[in-house]
C-alpha cells in the first residue's frame, strides 16, 4: 500500500531525470534524478517483501501484538530500504558523472 504513493514520486522523478538529460547545463543533476529514487524504491521493494515473507515463518502464529510488530517492520523495512538504496543511487550517480566528466 506504500507503494500506491511512491510511484507516482517516483514516475515524476524518472521523467525530470530524463527531460533534464536533453539540456547541457542539467546533465549533471539528472543522473541523480534517474538513480537515486530508481534504486531507492527497488532495494525499499525487496527489503518491504523480505520482511513479508519471512516475518509470518518466523513467527508462526503469533499473538497480536506479534501482527502489530510485522505491521511495523513493513514500514520501517520501506523506510530504511529507500534510505539506503537512495544513497547506494547517489554514490552510483556520483561516478558516473565522474565517469563521464559531466562535473
Amino acid at each position: 500500500m506504500v507503494f500506491f504513493f511512491l510511484l507516482p514520486l517516483w514516475l515524476l522523478c524518472v521523467v525530470a531525470g530524463t527531460v533534464l538529460c536533453w539540456f547541457k547545463k542539467s546533465r549533471l543533476l539528472s543522473s541523480y534524478f534517474f538513480l537515486c529514487p530508481t534504486v531507492g524504491i527497488v532495494v525499499a521493494f525487496v527489503l518491504s517483501s523480505l520482511v513479508l515473507w519471512a516475518g509470518p515463518r518466523m513467527l508462526g502464529s503469533a499473538d497480536s501484538w506479534a501482527k502489530w510488530a510485522l505491521v511495523t517492520a513493513y514500514l520501517l523495512g520501506t523506510g530504511l530500504g529507500g534510505v539506503i538504496g537512495g544513497v547506494v543511487g547517489f554514490s552510483a550517480a556520483r561516478r558516473i558523472n565522474r565517469l563521464l566528466r559531466w562535473e
